[in-house]
């Protein structure tokens, strides 16, 4: 009987497989079209929807200029003097988590903190280089 047992239980585990072999699957790419963008004043958040797809993202304001908009970076760096994080960047989060997407230099701070969101939103809606940035190289 155990013998029976023990071949079940190996017969089970070679035929179900683990739980790392479930894959996420969302097709979004640069002709995607997008509607409903949503980016708030003084916020972080954005979202936009692509091809009925809720897409989730964030704004952020640095210290490292991207060079041209839809430059990528694995990360954004930071100042300690305030007035130099005015670069704006971008990164999706949902339904898989982006690349940093450079959107602008802004004259100050405190304007790249008021209107990231917004522009992420409107870009990731708007343009299709900017949405082949934000999804290329993208990670779960």
């Amino acid at each position: 009987m155990k013998k029976h047992l023990l071949i079940a239980g190996l017969i089970c585990m070679a035929t179900i497989p683990p739980v790392s072999a479930v894959t996420k699957c969302v097709k979004l790419s640069s002709s995607t079209t997008c509607s409903n963008y949503s980016g708030a004043t003084s916020q972080s958040n954005w979202s936009v929807t692509c091809g009925g797809v809720s897409v989730q993202g964030v704004a952020f304001c640095g210290s490292q200029s991207g060079g041209s908009q839809g430059a990528t970076s694995t990360t954004v760096t930071i100042s300690s003097t305030v007035d130099n994080n005015k670069y704006c960047w971008c990164r999706m989060i949902s339904p898989a988590v982006s690349q940093w997407v450079f959107y602008s230099e802004y004259e100050s701070h405190r304007v790249c903190a008021s209107d990231c969101a917004q522009y992420c939103a409107y870009y990731g809606l708007t343009f299709a280089a900017f949405r082949s940035a934000l999804f290329s190289n993208l990670s779960d």
